[in-house]
């Protein structure tokens, strides 16, 4: 991946956080207008939070930081990429309140399924690369998980009229939501083989807990409505982040 679409991907990413984040706002408005706060806050909150720690750890990375943690390094823009688009899952509640449609619901399950499924390659890409898997084939991986992610969320049913589609898009199907939970315990895994691999050193472990964190908080925040899963996702998210950069401070990422 070359340093122009390294930088490409961080500016669709910005475009993506900044549209949502502004959606966000507008439905946060809208709903205390109708008297929803109370109800609506658990779905929209999260998200903005979710959106902007995304943006934030991929500018610091990008431009203040100095990181070289090993082949997942290149994955991290597009990663990112992937944890942001996932947000567009808070559509269908937008649409409820301001009355705006911009998106059918099948389009909306089609990105949300694809920007979780395609994440959950992309964080097992990031396990994988630095232990078994010569780094210059990532991105032929790349290119077959996104295109086996972009047919599986074409064609993996969809209940869009279900009560709870109505507030967020979510995961209907048992056999996709079992897929991409397989693929998270499989990244989580190959993470703790590598610091057992690596007798636990510093380096390795601070590196490997911080994607622990970061795959077990984004798949709570993204896959569940239940407040209680969202709120200690997020928790477990952020601190993954903020573990990640400061373990990245000496080095430099992207060049």
């Amino acid at each position: 991946m070359g340093k122009n679409l390294r930088f490409i991907l961080l500016g669709i990413q910005a475009c993506i956080t900044l549209l949502l984040s502004a959606m966000i706002v507008q439905a946060m408005v809208s709903s205390v207008q109708q008297g929803l706060w109370m109800v609506t806050r658990t779905h929209l909150v999260p998200s903005l939070i979710h959106l902007w720690v995304a943006l934030i750890a991929a500018l610091l990375l990008c431009f203040l930081y100095r990181a070289n943690i090993g082949a997942e390094a290149r994955v991290l823009p597009l990663l990112f990429l992937m944890i942001s688009l996932g947000n567009v899952k808070i559509l269908p509640l937008y649409g409820s309140i301001t009355h705006i449609i911009l998106f059918s619901p099948s389009t909306i399950a089609a990105l949300y399924h694809f920007s979780l499924l395609f994440g959950s390659f992309l964080f097992l890409a990031s396990g994988l690369f630095q232990q078994t898997i010569n780094p210059t084939k990532l991105g032929q991986y790349s290119f077959v998980g996104a295109a086996s992610a972009l047919l599986l969320s074409l064609l993996v049913p969809v209940s869009a009229s279900s009560a709870s589609f109505l507030w967020e898009a979510s995961v209907t199907n048992p056999l996709f939501l079992g897929i991409c939970l397989l693929i998270n315990t499989l990244a989580i895994l190959t993470f703790l083989i590598a610091m057992i691999e690596e007798q636990f050193s510093r380096q390795t472990t601070v590196r490997c807990l911080s994607f622990i964190l970061m795959i077990a908080g984004n798949a709570m925040v993204t896959i569940s409505q239940n407040t209680i899963f969202n709120t200690l996702g997020l928790f477990l998210y952020v601190a993954g982040t903020v573990i990640l950069i400061l373990a990245t401070r000496t080095y430099h990422i992207w060049t």
